[in-house]
């Protein structure tokens, strides 16, 4: 067995470089991902097809390009998973609390139900949850109110055509996602350390097939 198919080649781009590389990312169909926690944040730009992928990474020394095989590219943006668990302390169960009883929520209605949580005045909690129809506060609302540890993002531009994004929420207690429903109420999917990775493998994937279409 070689390596060829397999191996990676990464190296600093100068400023030149940096702006001819990212030009040609972006004027086809492309994939920017966010990473952040509390204090840190970075943004990648990634583009693929049946050839291979580029993959613009900020690191300390300047911005990398990583290149290789496509089916390497999964991998790449999966140690993020990791890593943002790592900085922020976080150690998700192998199953995660269910979101049990919480009816799906306007936006608008969750922002102020975590404003409610936040201030911590018991009766106006319980008259907001009264008003939501919501037996209790789910072990996600609590969490929201205070703030993800991490957050990933996950955007497909698609030159003329439509795109595709998601969020992949890191709480103290496990990852999940808000989902909207056909009104654009939202309800919450908890979500394991291994169903996140395989939702970043299916996005690589759909970055493949969807430069390979518009190539």
């Amino acid at each position: 067995m070689t390596t060829a198919t397999t191996a990676l080649a990464e190296r600093i781009l100068g400023a030149a470089e940096l702006r001819e590389v990212s030009h040609r990312i972006r004027e086809r169909t492309h994939a920017t991902i966010g990473a952040s926690t509390r204090t840190r944040a970075l943004t990648a730009v990634a583009g693929a097809s049946s050839e291979g992928f580029e993959l613009l990474l900020p690191s300390g020394a300047g911005v990398r390009l990583i290149s290789g095989s496509t089916d390497r590219l999964g991998a790449e943006l999966v140690g993020l998973v990791s890593t943002l668990e790592r900085l922020t302390g976080s150690a998700p169960i192998a199953t995660p609390p269910p979101a049990v009883d919480v009816p799906p929520l306007a936006p608008g209605e969750l922002l102020a139900l975590a404003q409610v949580i936040r201030e911590g005045d018991v009766e106006r909690l319980d008259a907001a949850l009264e008003d939501l129809e919501m037996p209790g506060l789910a072990w996600w609302t609590t969490q929201f109110a205070w703030g993800a540890e991490a957050i990933i993002t996950l955007q497909l531009t698609v030159p003329g055509g439509a795109g595709y994004a998601t969020m992949l929420h890191l709480f103290s207690d496990g990852w999940g996602r808000l989902v909207p429903d056909a009104n654009d109420d939202l309800t919450f999917q908890p979500m394991t350390t291994i169903e996140v990775q395989a939702r970043i493998n299916a996005f690589t994937v759909l970055l493949q097939e969807s430069c390979d279409d518009h190539d």
